[in-house]
């Protein structure tokens, strides 16, 4: 099966969609930590964008016919195997993939203190993740 160059820009437009949503949020540590309503808008979008990296990596991943994986960190480590990705950006990916099944079956808490501090390099990851996809495809 190709890849279905169309489809995989439309998931990298509402990626980036997400992202700055993310990114037009001022707020300071202490706000962000004390507001469930803020913390948990920053949580949903960054599920729903990191979700959105999933998607378009199970399809290059079935497209291209190399063997599918069983979890979505596994998923991002094969692409940065394969070159897709860079190796260390596959790992940081992985590490979404993580931060994503935590998030949505509920393993554990979140720390928003450790989330506000970190959130703004994962945004950078999840485009850098955009960034690679899109230069993958030009080639």
């Amino acid at each position: 099966m190709p890849i279905d160059i169309d489809l995989v820009r439309k998931k990298l437009a509402i990626l980036d969609r997400h992202l700055t949503a993310i990114e037009r949020m001022e707020v300071e540590e202490g706000t962000f930590v004390a507001d469930a309503d803020i913390h948990d808008l920053v949580v949903f979008r960054l599920q729903q964008a990191v979700e959105t990296c999933i998607d378009i990596a199970t399809h290059l991943i079935a497209a291209i016919g190399i063997p599918r994986k069983e979890t979505a960190r596994d998923a991002f480590l094969l692409l940065g195997q394969e070159k897709i990705l860079p190796e260390e950006l596959s790992l940081r990916m992985g590490k979404a993939a993580d931060f994503r099944n935590r998030v949505v079956h509920g393993y554990n808490d979140v720390d928003f203190r450790l989330l506000f501090r970190d959130y703004r390099d994962d945004v950078g990851d999840l485009r850098s993740f955009g960034a690679a996809t899109l230069a993958f495809l030009e080639k």
